[in-house]
């Protein structure tokens, strides 16, 4: 098996680590995200040429977005620490099959030693008559003990490794759970784009006969949302799309929390047209949501979502494939959102 090194860091001077710094800052600034240190790390590394988070930032800065935390947080996570994740996926079932396997073969020692112990009892009997009755009955008790001693060591061994197994079931708990929280979105329980990433590196190298196709959703004027009612009352909207749209979807499809207010549907061995009735019943559910506060009854003012529908071609790469999905949903923006387009071809 062959694997491919990942490059070695740059090493900055002074001067270029103060320049890349500033530029950091200064794009920071330009789009009024806060210099985090998260933030801040990510915008360092745009400027120090670091090609996947410069790829995503361009398409996001040539669709004409602005920069938002959230984005940033995505990309950190995709890009900076996903090495530490993949390191730990997969520990946890291996730690439990090793267990598993140290508990199933000393259960068949003490098996073992028990049944030696059966059968020095049973054959006792057969010892030769010779010596004294008095010496027999020494070697018959060492023997015995010697037995008795390595059953009830093997059974404390066995009880070691009993409480090993319940500790490791409980780490392998534990690391389940972050691996579900690496690739959970936590507002709407959704996929991340982590998460999207491995799904979607499967369904692009399947058969390349195979149907897919790739819904964006965005929801309309979420800014204004978020300065009329607040963060809090913005996060509701974002739940509630969410579990519109896995209402609308099917066991096989797979939603995502794009970043912010935008969601990305992944729907596998689902035609074109198949792809725009369910985009269509996304859009009508949303535009019909109600949503009242309970401790006040208040009242949020209806909304809606633009969609764009898209389906892999043979030749299409995951860039591709969503420019095409991209280009579709800022159709659907620019002509007055609250509407599907599809690869260019307004609903």
């Amino acid at each position: 098996m062959t694997s491919t090194a990942k490059p070695a860091p740059t090493i900055h001077t002074l001067e270029q680590a103060k320049t890349l710094a500033e530029q950091g800052i200064a794009l920071l600034l330009e789009h009024g995200v806060p210099p985090s240190p998260l933030s801040y790390t990510v915008a360092y590394e745009y400027f120090s040429s670091n090609a996947p988070i410069q790829r995503a930032i361009d398409q996001h800065l040539q669709a004409g977005k602005a920069l938002d935390v959230m984005l940033l947080r995505d990309l950190y996570e995709q890009h900076i620490i996903s090495d530490h994740s993949r390191q730990l996926h997969g520990m946890g079932s291996n730690l439990q099959n090793i267990l598993s396997t140290l508990m199933q073969s000393i259960s068949e020692a003490g098996d073992g030693a028990a049944t030696f112990g059966q059968n020095l009892e049973k054959n006792i009997g057969h010892l030769h008559t010779e010596i004294g009755p008095d010496d027999l009955q020494v070697v018959v008790a060492d023997i015995l003990s010697a037995t008795q001693t390595a059953k009830e060591k093997n059974q404390h061994l066995q009880q070691r490794l009993e409480i090993t197994l319940a500790e490791t079931e409980n780490l392998k708990g534990e690391l389940e759970q972050y691996r579900r929280e690496a690739t959970v979105d936590p507002l709407t329980g959704l996929f991340n784009r982590r998460a999207m990433d491995a799904h979607l590196e499967e369904l692009m190298t399947s058969e390349a006969g195979n149907t897919m196709s790739v819904i964006m959703v965005d929801i309309d004027h979420f800014k204004k949302i978020n300065d009329t009612y607040g963060h809090p009352l913005g996060d509701v909207v974002i739940r509630n799309v969410a579990q519109t749209i896995l209402k609308c979807i099917r066991g096989d499809d797979i939603a995502v929390r794009f970043g912010g207010e935008e969601f990305v549907v992944l729907l596998p061995d689902t035609t074109l047209d198949g792809a725009t009735k369910v985009a269509e019943t996304i859009r009508s559910r949303i535009a019909a949501l109600r949503l009242v506060r309970r401790h006040d009854n208040f009242r949020l003012d209806p909304f809606t979502v633009s969609l764009g529908v898209a389906t892999r071609k043979p030749e299409d790469s995951q860039d591709s494939l969503f420019q095409r999905a991209d280009q579709a949903l800022y159709q659907s923006k620019n002509a007055g959102r609250n509407r599907v387009s599809v690869e260019g071809l307004l609903h």
